[in-house]
């Protein structure tokens, strides 16, 4: 691996910490949430907007793969490019498996209602990527901060977040599946055993009520 590789390694690894990327192919109808930046300086904003379409290709390879997906809108055939890695993508969601026999479906472009729909894919691998593993339930009450976890950074936190993974006491009870998922979906092979997150989550859910006593005495 030379250091132009490394480098490109590096970005992905960066993004990937932040959201995950699902397994997804042409025929495969997406829902891509967007940030949207508004405004100029104190009154920058930003917003998520979803793009929901059928993918009818993918091209390029490592940091500069790209898919392109697209939809019927008002009547009329939209298309968007996306870089895979992009920053200024959220969220990559597979709504539904297409069945198709080719890598490119710009054939998509001259057919409309019914000869342009995709049969949908129910063969053993289609369910099974269906089933996988997209995170917890989300669980009531206000978020913790999982930064005061030894391990877990403000990006890491970010991604937890996306897998409705919000408060100490999930942390505590994690079992052996659920951290082979969380290992799995944010690329942080051994960490959590490593850096003992179910540990120092019990112990603040210990110290927690010993605050709470502590405070009305002023």
């Amino acid at each position: 691996m030379n250091i132009i590789q490394q480098i490109e390694r590096d970005q992905i690894d960066a993004i990937l910490t932040k959201r995950g990327v699902p397994e997804f192919s042409p025929g495969d109808t997406l829902k891509v949430m967007v940030k949207v930046i508004e405004g100029e300086g104190d009154k920058r904003t930003t917003r998520l907007q979803a793009y929901e379409g059928v993918c009818i290709a993918r091209a390029g390879g490592g940091i500069n793969e790209s898919f392109t997906v697209r939809k019927i809108s008002y009547g009329e055939g939209v298309e968007r490019v996306f870089p895979i890695y992009s920053p200024y993508i959220a969220e990559i969601e597979v709504v539904r498996r297409g069945k198709v026999r080719r890598a490119k479906l710009y054939y998509l472009r001259t057919r409309r209602g019914k000869s342009a729909r995709i049969v949908e894919r129910t063969d053993v691998r289609a369910r099974k990527l269906n089933a996988a593993w997209k995170g917890f339930k989300k669980p009531k009450g206000d978020v913790d901060d999982l930064t005061k976890i030894n391990g877990i950074g403000p990006d890491l936190a970010a991604r937890l977040k996306q897998l409705n993974l919000i408060k100490y006491e999930q942390v505590a009870n994690l079992s052996g599946d659920d951290i082979g998922h969380i290992e799995d979906a944010v690329n942080i092979a051994g960490q959590i055993e490593k850096n003992d997150w179910i540990g120092q989550a019990r112990a603040m859910l210990t110290a927690a009520p010993e605050v709470a006593e502590e405070a009305p005495k002023a």
